[in-house]
């Protein structure tokens, strides 16, 4: 029996058991595959933190997701919100969708505890409120009413010193954003009511070419793009971490569905000019 008709008889279970190994041995154990990095879409982001801000700025992270995205967009929170610690800049996190909010925290206080930045110093969650686009609009005028003067624990923002310098959502209190998006509300909150701040995105991959024609047009600066947006960032500020894993694991799946499509095709090629002669 020739290797073509083994092959075409071979067993799809094994298929699975190799597409499963694929997948897993990277998590364990990178394999080190080369990441290209954006430079439209990325390589922005990573310039203005390292470059462009101005020593001790303070930045707004808007995790505008739910727990579906969040293997998308908890690693791009991750990276970025561990750039900004390095480059020692402060952060105030903030959420429009209601879930984003814990979730957001919960990265970044795992990062926070990593990196060794103090709550209430280099960084707050106030969380989500409810009343959608006219809260946020409130936020212009006076931050703390519009919050109600307390953190996402409820912790009186008199007690939280980064606190005292955000009194108004605006120029000159805020130096920039970073929405991390997959869905609405999100970008367009701050295109529409905030576009004289800097904006820029995460997004999961399903997103992106709805928010490419902003990206072109100068609404927002950068765009990280899904898990692969993450690893490229974790690439650029040389701490490769779970989305460079999951990368691998990705590309590798990948690689192998394609060997056995290229392997199919060569065998039923095979096998057909067989039959005609």
């Amino acid at each position: 029996m020739s290797f073509w008709e083994r092959f075409e008889g071979m067993d799809p279970r094994y298929m699975y058991v190799f597409l499963a190994l694929a997948l897993l041995i990277p998590v364990f154990r990178p394999v080190g595959m080369p990441i290209a990095i954006d430079h439209a879409f990325t390589q922005p982001m990573f310039d203005w933190i390292e470059r462009e801000l101005r020593p001790d700025s303070l930045l707004i992270l808007d995790t505008a997701y739910s727990p579906g995205a969040a293997a998308e967009l908890d690693p791009q929170l991750a990276a970025i919100f561990r750039h900004l610690m390095r480059r020692g800049h402060k952060v105030v996190l903030i959420s429009q969708w209601e879930l984003g909010a814990r979730l957001g925290t919960t990265v970044v206080r795992r990062v926070a505890d990593a990196v060794g930045a103090e709550y209430g110093v280099d960084w707050v969650s106030v969380g989500w409120r409810e009343g959608g686009l006219p809260w946020m609009r409130s936020l212009q005028d006076d931050f703390w009413a519009g919050m109600g003067g307390v953190d996402i624990d409820g912790v009186p923002f008199e007690r939280l010193p980064l606190m005292q310098r955000l009194r108004a959502f605006r120029p000159g209190q805020v130096d920039g954003i970073i929405c991390f998006v997959t869905g609405s509300p999100g970008a367009p909150t701050y295109i529409t009511w905030f576009p004289e701040i800097r904006l820029h995105l995460g997004a999961t991959a399903v997103m992106v070419p709805g928010l490419t024609p902003q990206l072109v047009a100068g609404q927002t600066r950068s765009l990280l793009t899904g898990l692969r947006g993450a690893a490229e960032y974790e690439v650029l500020i040389g701490e490769p971490g779970r989305a460079v894993k999951l990368m691998d694991a990705q590309s590798l799946g990948h690689l192998i569905i394609m060997a056995l499509i290229i392997l199919s095709n060569i065998g039923y090629a095979i096998r057909t000019r067989q039959g005609a002669t």
